[in-house]
């Protein structure tokens, strides 16, 4: 597209078919649905108790009601750079969900490129600049600041990843031209600062992204905020990190307890107490290779027993999980009253022994029975094993992807 072809060139703004109704009509009518189901919602939505079903809401919202909006942005943003650059605009094209901007006239490949550019950057812009006032603005309800925060980030997500990969992949959109050959340059330069910008957006989910989002949904930013500051004020001290881990544990945000319990192994070093946090969260996630690990690595400092037990229990119980009974036995034998009466324990040991071929094994499993009430499920556990087989009948907790295989040795959680 050099300066001398007056050929019109057309900048597709998202890589859907404009031609194709199909597509305008299914989310058009999402959206449509979206804002009727916010308008009868209205008050419940901004009501003061932010329950899951908001959250459900804010998110949907973001997708279906602030997309189009974004997308107008964007379109807009390929207009007026190009009206900038001199370059004569004869057809603007919006469907809430893509556009395109039809240029004709002299323009050079720069142009064209700066073109391009221009409404990605107004998409991320937009995005960054909603999760940042969402963060900011404390003095904003939790919906809009949730709605903010989540739709900015979807934004940022979708204009750094989902349409870049979307459009060089078809052939079709501005990504196409940004790292077209025909500006190697400026597409090494873009390149560059790409990969900058997906791995800032990453370390900060990582670091703050996640919690942040965890925070305003779940109205806990007070609390969050004062573990973070006993931490700020004394980072080498375990027990700190170790109850903002507990605080996410306890309501269920075991990926953000981990991060935390990670961090705080990074800041403090292998101390065997933090250690067992991250054993026995390994267990709870089903993780039975990294309870091994840690494990072990707290095993291998100066722990009192208060601690060494639990991380030795907690070494065979994801050594039973994982069937490897010769290396599970061992650490059993460790064990001492009154970790080794826990009827986890006695449930894992006792696989293992009849596995090696001690009859003892059956021992542990009907004292399992005789401890737990009818109708408990490690108590069903232990009941079919002295039957000679696995549960079958029995709600999976697992993940629908781990599900169908063979059933583990129990449901086993961390000691």
């Amino acid at each position: 597209m050099d300066g001398k072809r007056l050929r019109p060139s057309t900048i597709p703004g998202m890589p859907f078919d404009p031609t194709s109704g199909a597509m305008d009509i299914i989310l058009g009518v999402a959206a449509l649905a979206t804002l009727v189901g916010l308008i009868r919602a209205w008050g419940r939505f901004w009501d003061h108790d932010f329950t899951a079903e908001d959250r459900r809401r804010a998110i949907q919202v973001a997708i279906f009601v602030v997309t189009p909006i974004v997308v107008l942005l964007h379109e807009l943003g390929h207009y007026f750079t190009a009206l900038a650059l001199g370059v004569r605009v004869i057809g603007f094209e919006y469907g809430l969900f893509h556009g395109s901007v039809t240029v004709a006239g002299p323009r050079t490949v720069e142009d064209m490129w700066l073109i391009a550019l221009s409404g990605n950057v107004v998409s991320a812009g937009v995005g960054l600049a909603m999760a940042a006032a969402g963060t900011a603005l404390t003095r904003v309800r939790r919906p809009g600041r949730y709605l903010l925060v989540v739709g900015g980030l979807l934004q940022i997500v979708y204009s750094l990843v989902v349409y870049p990969v979307i459009s060089l992949s078809a052939g079709f959109g501005d990504w196409v031209m940004l790292y077209s050959r025909r500006t190697e340059t400026l597409s090494w330069a873009l390149g560059v600062a790409h990969v900058a910008s997906l791995v800032a957006l990453v370390v900060w989910w990582r670091r703050r992204g996640k919690e942040t989002v965890f925070a305003i949904g779940s109205g806990t930013e007070g609390e969050v905020a004062a573990l973070r500051a006993a931490i700020e004020s004394a980072p080498a001290d375990p027990a700190r990190w170790l109850a903002l881990a507990d605080f996410y544990a306890r309501r269920g945000e075991l990926s953000l307890a981990r991060a935390t319990v990670e961090e705080a192994l990074d800041k403090c070093g292998d101390v065997p107490r933090v250690l067992l946090a991250l054993t026995r969260l390994s267990m709870f996630q089903g993780r039975w290779n990294d309870a091994v690990m840690a494990a072990r690595r707290g095993l291998r400092g100066d722990a009192h027993d208060d601690v060494r037990q639990p991380l030795w229990a907690n070494l065979a119980l994801a050594l039973t999980q994982m069937q490897r009974p010769d290396h599970a036995l061992p650490a059993y034998q460790n064990l001492k009253p009154p970790v080794l009466d826990d009827v986890r324990v006695r449930y894992g040991r006792g696989l293992v022994r009849i596995e090696s071929g001690d009859d003892g094994g059956r021992d542990d499993l009907e004292a399992v029975v005789r401890t737990l009430p009818e109708g408990n499920l490690l108590r069903r556990w232990a009941e079919a094993r002295l039957e000679g087989h696995p549960l079958q009948d029995w709600d999976d907790p697992r993940p629908s992807y781990q599900r169908g295989g063979s059933p583990p040795p129990a449901p086993l959680a961390g000691v």
